[in-house]
């Protein structure tokens, strides 16, 4: 796709399947695929604490409306079964690559259709990485597979920039869930791009810090200053923050983080821990102005995972607050 095209249409670079795995080829590609699965399942899916991997939920279209790109009707989700099932991910890869193609916004790069087994269930994946230029230009039918997953001619990149698995499993309830899909994006937050589950007629899944900077925007916008609020009273002691979504509901956004800049550092609290909780308050003291975190067993540790280690074991003799201020 590039300026120059009006209507761009996918390339195929080729299709691999079982007895073409068995070369040093195809055992390359599998295991660079299986690599970028591991990566794309080790995300944590809708956790506010994660901005890059969401549960999105399929519109209505993705059901109803035929995509008919090659002469047969078949809908998104039928799409992404044919995958999922193998029976013919060629043809729905392309339809699919096709919408992608269409999505405003959507940039180049080399999309892999694959089926998994995880769980004891099966799976469709999506995944997207950038490729070398002129990668699409090979001729699987015609040219060795060696030469194209070589590495200095390699096709697929071991970098996961995009993914999408379908359907969605909760490996703790150990549930499937063929309504919604997990989508990862590298960039997240305000790189979570539209395109990439627009193609698929999924609903869109804002982040709860999303909502906040789109409901404080709104807010400070009928305001008769750059704020949304006036004062830190004001902020305070006013009811629930609330956004005007498309569909005219109101969203309520206190569980949103704000961020708290002071002595050149930036902490992260949510909107009602700053509102209503003891433990984290802001206070001034003539001129100078205080984050104050309070609680029972506060940590000092460093490293993380199975590295983690405490700090200091006694916190006894730490100094008494009324001797500092």
């Amino acid at each position: 796709m590039g300026e120059e095209i009006e209507n761009p249409t996918p390339d195929l670079v080729g299709t691999l399947d079982g007895d073409d795995l068995v070369t040093d080829a195809g055992a390359e590609a599998e295991r660079i695929v299986a690599s970028m699965l591991r990566d794309t399942l080790g995300r944590r899916y809708n956790s506010d604490d994660t901005k890059n991997a969401r549960n999105h939920i399929f519109t209505d279209a993705a059901r109803s409306a035929s995509v008919n790109l090659e002469g047969e009707g078949r809908t998104t989700v039928e799409l992404l079964e044919k995958v999922r099932d193998g029976s013919d991910i060629e043809s729905a890869g392309e339809s699919l690559s096709q919408l992608y193609l269409n999505e405003a916004r959507s940039v180049s790069d080399l999309l892999i259709y694959t089926q998994f087994s995880e769980y004891d269930e099966t799976f469709a994946a999506i995944l997207k990485t950038p490729y070398l230029e002129g990668a699409h230009e090979i001729d699987l039918d015609h040219e060795d597979t060696e030469a194209v997953f070589t590495e200095n001619e390699r096709v697929i990149q071991e970098e996961t920039d995009k993914s999408v698995v379908y359907p969605k499993y909760d490996k703790f309830e150990e549930v499937i869930d063929e309504d919604s899909a997990q989508l990862y994006q590298e960039g997240g937050a305000q790189h979570y791009a539209k395109y990439w589950y627009g193609f698929l007629n999924l609903k869109a899944a804002p982040h709860p810090d999303e909502l906040v900077e789109s409901a404080i925007k709104q807010r400070a916008s009928e305001s008769e200053t750059s704020a949304a609020f006036s004062t830190y009273q004001d902020f305070t002691d006013g009811g629930p923050i609330t956004l005007d979504d498309e569909d005219g509901t109101e969203v309520n956004v206190d569980q949103g983080d704000v961020s708290v800049r002071i002595a050149g550092k930036s902490i992260r609290v949510s909107i009602s821990e700053l509102r209503d909780s003891d433990n984290v308050q802001l206070a001034r003291d003539g001129d100078q102005f205080y984050l104050l975190l309070s609680d029972l067993q506060p940590e000092l540790t460093v490293g993380s995972g199975n590295g983690k280690r405490s700090l200091v074991d006694d916190l006894s003799n730490v100094p008494d607050i009324r001797d500092l201020f």
